[in-house]
C-alpha cells in the first residue's frame, strides 16, 4: 500500500475473501489458541492463593502484595499496543515464538525471585508477554477466518481458557505445602510445553505480500481507520465494559464470599469453581448459537440478557439474598458475560481484517486499560459488598447497552453475514 492509497472502509469489509489456507486441524488451531488464552489467565489464578505467603516471605503487607496481580494487568494492556504491529510486520509465528519464550523465562525467574520488587518488574514483563499471546493469537485466527467462523473458532477456544479458574486455586492451594514459589514453577512448566508446541506446529497465517511496514505514518492513518469505524469501537467498549465486570469479581470475590456471606475457604473455591463452570456453558452454548443462528442473533441478545441479570442483581442485594441466591444471580450475569466475549471481539474485528495485527492491538489495549479502571473503580468502592458490586455491574451493563445502539445505528446489524470458512488452495489460487 502506497501513501497514497486509500484504506477501505467498514463497510467494504463483507467483500473481503480469506486468502489462507489452513495447515494444520481446525481442532488443533482452537486447542492451541485456547491454551495460549489459558496459560495468561493461568499464570493470574493459580498464584491468588499465594498472595499472603509471599506477603509474609517478603514482609510486606497482602494489600501491597496484590500489585503481583495489578502489574501483571498493566503490563498485559501495554504490551498488546506493541505486539499486533510487530506481528503484522513480522508475521505471527516469529512474535508468538518469542512471546511465548519470554513468558516461560520470566515464570522460571520468578521462580528464584530473590526481592519484593524483582517479582513486580518480571510480573510486568511476564504481563506484556502474555498480552502478545492473546493479541497475535486472535489476528492469527482473524487470518484465516471471519464472520460467524471466527467467532465460533474463539468460543470454543474460549472453553479451554475458562479451565483455568476451575482448577487453578486448588492447584495453588495444593502447591503452597511446598511454599509460594510452587505456583510459579508449574506456569514455567507449562509455559515451557507450550514454547514447544508452538515451535513443531504453529502455521505461519501472514504471508511476505501481506506484511505491513513499522512506519508512524502507517500506523497514524490505521489509527484513523479505526475511529472511523462505529462498529468497532462499539464493540470495544462492550468488550472494555465486560471485562470490567471480570476483573471487579475477581479483586471482590473473596471480601464477598468469605467475609459478607462468611464462606470457608473451601466453599469459596467451590463457588469460584462453579462460576467457571456457567461461563463454560454458555461458551458451549455461544458456540452452538453462533453455528445455527449467526454472529449478529446471538450477540445482541446476550448483552441485553447481562444487563437484566445486573438489574436483578441490583434489586436483590439490598433485600438481604442469601450466598446461593446471589451466587445463581451473579452466575446468570457471567453466562451472559460468556456469550459477549469471543462474539464482541470478533464484531470489534471483522471490519478490520486488513489490518488485524494492529486492530488487534489497539481493541486489546483500550478494552484491557477501561476494564482494569471499571474494575479497579468497583473493587476499591465496593470493598466485596454484594450491593456495591451489583450496582457496579449494572452500569457497566448500561454501557453495553448504549455501545450496542451505537453499533445498531451504524448498520452493524445489517451487514455481512457471510460465514467465512479457511480457504482450500483452490480457492487461494482463484483470487
Amino acid at each position: 500500500m502506497t501513501m497514497h492509497q486509500k484504506w477501505p472502509t467498514w463497510k467494504d469489509a463483507g467483500t473481503a475473501r480469506v486468502r489462507t489456507g489452513l495447515p494444520i486441524p481446525a481442532a488443533e488451531m482452537t486447542a492451541l489458541l485456547g491454551f495460549l488464552m489459558a496459560l495468561s489467565a493461568f499464570s493470574i489464578d493459580a498464584m491468588l492463593p499465594a498472595l499472603h505467603d509471599l506477603a509474609l516471605a517478603f514482609q510486606t503487607g497482602d494489600t501491597r502484595a496484590q500489585l503481583v496481580v495489578n502489574l501483571y494487568f498493566l503490563g498485559f494492556a501495554l504490551g498488546q499496543v506493541y505486539f499486533g504491529p510487530l506481528s503484522d510486520r513480522f508475521g505471527r509465528r516469529p512474535v508468538l515464538g518469542v512471546a511465548a519464550t519470554g513468558f516461560f523465562l520470566c515464570a522460571l525467574a520468578l521462580v528464584f525471585a530473590p526481592s519484593f520488587g524483582f517479582i513486580l518488574a518480571v510480573r510486568f514483563l511476564q504481563g506484556m508477554f502474555g498480552a502478545a499471546m492473546r493479541v497475535v493469537g486472535t489476528a492469527l485466527v482473524r487470518d484465516f477466518y471471519r464472520g460467524e467462523a471466527m467467532a465460533r473458532v474463539l468460543s470454543f477456544a474460549m472453553m479451554v481458557l475458562l479451565v483455568a479458574p476451575l482448577i487453578a486455586p486448588s492447584l495453588g492451594v495444593l502447591l503452597l505445602r511446598w511454599g509460594w514459589r510452587a505456583p510459579f514453577a508449574l506456569i514455567a512448566t507449562i509455559a515451557a510445553v507450550l514454547v514447544i508446541w508452538l515451535a513443531l506446529r504453529l502455521p505461519e497465517s501472514l504471508p511476505p505480500e501481506r506484511r505491513r511496514p513499522l512506519q508512524v505514518d502507517h500506523l497514524r492513518r490505521a489509527w484513523e481507520r479505526l475511529l472511523q469505524t462505529p462498529p468497532s469501537l462499539a464493540f470495544t467498549l462492550i468488550l472494555a465494559c465486560t471485562y470490567g465486570m471480570l476483573y471487579a469479581y475477581l479483586a471482590s470475590s473473596a471480601q464477598l464470599y468469605k467475609q459478607h456471606f462468611g464462606l470457608s475457604n473451601t466453599q469459596f473455591a467451590l463457588a469460584f469453581a462453579g462460576t467457571g463452570l456457567f461461563q463454560i456453558a454458555g461458551t458451549v452454548t455461544n458456540g452452538l448459537g453462533v453455528t445455527r443462528l449467526g454472529l449478529r442473533r446471538v450477540l445482541p441478545p446476550a448483552v441485553v440478557g447481562l444487563s437484566l441479570a445486573c438489574a436483578l442483581l441490583v434489586v436483590a442485594a439490598p433485600l438481604g439474598a442469601g450466598p446461593l441466591g446471589y451466587w445463581l444471580l451473579l452466575n446468570a450475569a457471567f453466562f451472559s458475560i460468556a456469550l459477549i466475549f469471543s462474539n464482541a471481539n470478533s464484531a470489534a474485528l471483522e471490519p478490520l481484517g486488513d489490518i488485524a495485527g494492529f486492530a488487534s492491538s489497539v481493541i486489546g489495549f483500550t478494552s484491557t486499560v477501561l476494564a482494569n479502571l471499571f474494575g479497579l473503580a468497583i473493587g476499591q468502592l465496593a470493598q466485596g459488598s454484594p450491593t456495591g458490586l451489583a450496582l457496579g455491574f449494572f452500569l457497566l451493563s448500561l454501557g453495553n447497552l448504549l455501545a450496542l445502539a451505537v453499533a445498531l445505528r451504524a448498520g452493524w446489524r445489517r451487514g455481512d453475514q457471510a460465514c467465512v470458512q479457511p480457504a482450500t488452495r483452490s480457492t487461494a489460487a482463484e483470487q
